[in-house]
């Protein structure tokens, strides 16, 4: 008797769990949130939406996911969703509008499987957490601090400044066009990675450890790679599974 009422116990969580992931995420319609208070730092957090940053005059916010919360908490912008189980996210979207020329002291931001896309994005310190999708800046800047961890999926870094960079790929391809400043840490997982470094080769200087992959710069394969300037920038790379090819612009 106990054994058949487990199996039906059994049967009814997968359905409860089967109509979870199957009700949709999303609204019928899309709902714009103002924000009326001033704001310093953001905290984004979502699962899955096609997720846009662009500039304007002032905050807004505009989405179509189900369970999103926006709020404001002492100068934080907080944009969080709340779904506890996969949904269909089918034509998910948010965006998020922030004044031109705008600064955030620390940016959060945490995505699953989004597309994520911003014009122009710029933070004293930056925390971005990725998970499978596609992921593209036009310009990135962080003054301080970055922190960028990818899961499986492609990041864009078309223009940018990154201070004291911190990159742990999983897998996936990165294709990056910044200058980093202080010292920066590559980790490289799965997958290729195209990186062109603002400034002559004189800036930088590597601690460059080989794994199963390839790393060439400026041309040279990094096995037989002698650097031979000081730069005051230090990029340390650890290498993954992949080809990894880093060349110099001024």
């Amino acid at each position: 008797m106990l054994k058949y009422f487990l199996i039906v116990l059994v049967i009814l969580l997968v359905v409860a769990l089967v109509g979870c992931v199957s009700k949709p995420a999303v609204l019928d319609s899309t709902k714009t949130y103002s924000i009326t208070k001033d704001i310093h730092s953001l905290n984004v957090e979502i699962n899955a939406a096609d997720f846009v940053i662009v500039q304007g005059d002032k905050f807004s916010v505009e989405s179509n996911l189900k369970n999103l919360s926006v709020s404001v908490e002492e100068g934080v912008l907080k944009i969080v969703e709340k779904t506890r189980f996969a949904r269909n996210y089918n034509g998910a979207s948010l965006k998020l509008c922030i004044p031109e020329g705008m600064t955030f002291e620390n940016a959060n931001i945490k995505t699953g499987a989004s597309k994520l896309t911003a014009e122009s994005f710029s933070a004293n310190t930056l925390e971005l957490k990725t998970g499978a999708g596609r992921v593209e800046f036009y310009r990135l800047v962080a003054s301080e601090k970055a922190n960028i961890k990818g899961g499986a999926g492609e990041i864009s870094i078309k223009d940018g400044s990154l201070n004291n960079l911190t990159l742990d790929l999983g897998v996936g391809e990165l294709n990056m066009k910044a200058q980093l400043i202080g010292e920066s840490n590559l980790k490289f997982g799965v997958g290729e990675s195209d990186i062109t470094l603002l400034g002559n080769r004189a800036d930088y200087s590597f601690d460059i450890k080989n794994g199963v992959g390839n790393i060439t710069v400026d041309g040279e394969n990094s096995a037989f790679f002698a650097n031979s300037t000081k730069g005051e920038s230090l990029v340390k790379i650890k290498g993954g599974v992949g080809s990894t090819n880093i060349t110099f612009q001024e």
